[in-house]
């Protein structure tokens, strides 16, 4: 089972910037790796990819204090 332990450098985007929607780099946990990891655009949805699969997810909390969850 994969978790989300932590979120490091949120961004949100603000003018000149390409991204329409907020990013940064999360840290999972498989129950034996642990690895950081980029969140990608695809169109409205969001993901990361741990080990070779791709995980979409999604925020539960508000823009200024997030809480991403794996859909």
């Amino acid at each position: 089972m994969v978790k989300i332990e932590e979120l490091k450098n949120y961004t949100i985007p603000y003018c000149g910037n390409k991204r329409i929607q907020p990013y940064g780099d999360l840290v999972i946990f498989d129950g034996e790796s642990r690895k950081t990891v980029k969140i990608k655009d695809e169109g409205a949805k969001q993901y990361f990819t741990f080990n070779r699969k791709k995980y979409y997810i999604c925020n539960a909390g508000s823009l200024y204090s997030p809480k991403f969850v794996i859909l």
